[in-house]
């Protein structure tokens, strides 16, 4: 009984024993990664917004009367200069009416002015120059009016500026109220762009504005900010600001969809390979290299800087992280620097050379 007692024992030591060094033998091997460091960079503290482009000055040409046009002397598109004709009108009966309210006018001052003389010398009554005064005046404004429904008659251009489309012929018969084309001054545009609330005391008229439009996407113009709302929206907790941008050379038109970015602040921050930095859900990590394992770190990502991006909490400079093979790596993981083993590859092989050399 003993005998068989001992040999159980034996056995089982011998079982145990085998079984501890199987698992050694099949512990993971070291995971080859590459590595990289954290580096400085100056970093733009940024708020964007998008919008539509406006003229700065725009309007919507209409006649002040209606009638049958005679000329149309400009074509759609066409730049043209303040005061220049761009519609006409049949005048004739409002030349006439000129005419016959200037004669009317004459013949009202000729007979004020003698009944005036006469008054001095006494030699009319009062009440005659009061009526003559007032036929004058009457004279004077309908002669005005005749001057007025004249002009009336020629849509000229309020402005300089460039027109838009022109679907009217000589022959058209233009009602009261019906627009004609729009004019607008394009050398300046605007852009309105909402904001968060929580940017509304950093914005200050006079800053600069970056915008980009796809119109032109290898463009950027410049802006600066005209206006901040005096207050935020109480449905959308935002603010509206305009921004002016240039355009003497006229390549932005009303109507482009427009990106515009206003530069808060510049600061000195840590930035990282994007390839390096691992997202899952809400959460974002990294892997360093600590005593030859891997580190699952957590990080607070910033701005996207190009191929990198800013790491604002999480990282130093002497962080070691990797950058290539973290797909295999689980926090703990024995790691092999492709670096450390291409030099003790290097190494051995020069060893090995000598050895032949000396053989």
């Amino acid at each position: 009984m003993a005998v068989c007692a001992a040999a159980g024992l034996w056995g089982t030591q011998q079982i145990l024993s085998q079984g501890g060094s199987g698992e050694a033998a099949s512990a993971p091997p070291a995971v080859r990664v590459e590595l990289t460091q954290a580096e400085t960079r100056q970093i733009e503290d940024r708020v964007s917004g998008v919008g539509t482009l406006i003229p700065v000055r725009s309007v919507e040409l209409v006649p002040a009367a209606a009638g049958r046009v005679t000329a149309v002397p400009v074509s759609s598109g066409e730049e043209v200069t303040e005061g220049e004709i761009l519609v006409q009108l049949d005048d004739r009966a409002a030349r006439a009416a000129l005419a016959e309210a200037e004669a009317t006018f004459a013949e009202a001052e000729d007979e004020f002015r003698r009944v005036e003389e006469l008054t001095d010398s006494n030699a009319a009554a009062e009440a005659r120059l009061e009526e003559a005064r007032a036929a004058y005046r009457r004279a004077e404004a309908a002669l005005m009016m005749a001057r007025a429904d004249l002009e009336d008659r020629t849509l000229v251009a309020p402005f300089d500026g460039v027109l838009g489309l022109i679907d009217i012929e000589t022959g058209t018969f233009l009602g009261e109220g019906m627009a004609v084309t729009r004019l607008s001054d394009i050398t300046t545009m605007e852009l309105t762009v909402s904001l968060p609330e929580r940017y509304f005391d950093r914005i200050r008229v006079g800053q600069a504005v970056n915008v980009t439009t796809p119109a032109y996407p290898d463009a950027e113009f410049d802006g600066e900010v005209t206006v901040r709302a005096p207050e935020v929206n109480l449905e959308t907790r935002s603010f509206n600001i305009r921004a002016e941008i240039d355009n003497a050379d006229g390549r932005l038109v009303g109507g482009m969809f427009a990106d515009a970015e206003i530069v808060l602040d510049t600061y000195e921050g840590l930035a990282i390979a994007d390839d390096a930095i691992i997202s899952e859900g809400l959460a974002s990590y990294v892997y360093t290299v600590a005593d030859g394992a891997a580190v699952r770190t957590e990080i607070e990502p910033g701005q996207s800087l190009g191929a990198m991006t800013e790491v604002r909490e999480g990282l130093s400079l002497e962080d070691r992280v990797v950058v290539s093979g973290w797909d295999n790596l689980t926090d703990g993981a024995s790691v092999e620097v492709a670096e450390d083993v291409d030099q003790q590859d290097d190494a051995s092989a020069q060893g090995d050379d000598a050895e032949g050399a000396t053989q």
